[in-house]
């Protein structure tokens, strides 16, 4: 098991055993080992062209040799079967390999996936194969977390301004309400006069309505009912001179 924070290269290393009973049928069982490792670090790119620049990746495998034999009428947690009665059923041996991805800051992997097979003499039999994507907003955290709070804070501000830096030819962008119930104001003010060729998108980036002004304008401000959209979270990005900024809204 790992310590948090976790710094790339960190390892360690376990073993397990238990006995139990599977579907009813079978007496089991099971030991093995655990080898954890943080081996990768880098950035991941997620819908809507968002990007988590700090993410290491822990990979986890555990191999688990697995012993069953039919189960008796007078089978019990506590009074478990002998050994020996195992001796003559050969070990199924089955690994798991699961991988997680961290933000630094979030309590909770933002990616994870996991893959169960089972080897043999000849090949590898793929038994399941899953993935999940928990996005930060979405992720539940402690009522006082005080060190990933300041963590995140502190990401929030260089975030907001590196995308500043990429808003030269704007003076302001907003997107409101957000979240979005039924409408949604898409308001911008431009250093100098430009043509606005902006459109809302869903996440997988499908475009949902293009909007544009067919003069350069300083100001424009463009209003959307969004009565008829799916909850969940849309884009809304704007292009101007060759330069783009976005915004991720919630609709409810």
């Amino acid at each position: 098991m790992l310590c948090f924070p976790v710094i790339y290269g960190a390892a360690s290393n376990g073993q397990f055993e238990g006995r139990g009973k599977h579907h009813d049928r079978w007496e089991s069982t099971v030991s093995g080992e655990i080898h954890t490792t943080a081996d990768a670090s880098g950035c991941v790119v997620l819908p809507g062209n968002d990007t988590l620049s700090d993410i290491i990746r822990i990979h986890i495998r555990k191999i688990e040799n697995i012993r069953q034999i039919p189960i008796s009428s007078g089978f019990a947690f506590d009074h478990p079967a002998n050994d020996s009665l195992f001796s003559e059923s050969k070990p199924e041996i089955v690994t798991t390999d699961t991988y997680q991805w961290y933000e630094e800051g979030y309590r909770y992997p933002v990616f994870e996936t996991i893959e169960t097979y089972r080897n043999d003499s000849i090949d590898r039999t793929v038994l399941t194969k899953d993935a999940y994507f928990y996005h930060p907003a979405e992720h539940a955290y402690l009522p006082e977390d005080t060190a990933n709070q300041v963590v995140r804070e502190r990401k929030q501000v260089a975030r907001k301004a590196k995308t500043l830096e990429k808003e030269s030819n704007l003076l302001s962008f907003s997107c409101y309400p957000n979240p979005m119930k039924d409408r949604l104001v898409v308001e911008l003010t431009f250093s100098q006069a430009a043509i606005v060729d902006a459109g809302i998108w869903e996440m997988d980036k499908r475009l949902i309505r293009r909007f544009q002004s067919k003069t350069p304008v300083i100001h424009y401000r463009e209003t959307l009912d969004v009565r008829t959209y799916l909850p969940g979270y849309y884009v809304v990005r704007v292009t101007i001179g060759g330069e783009t900024v976005s915004a991720k809204i919630l609709k409810l």
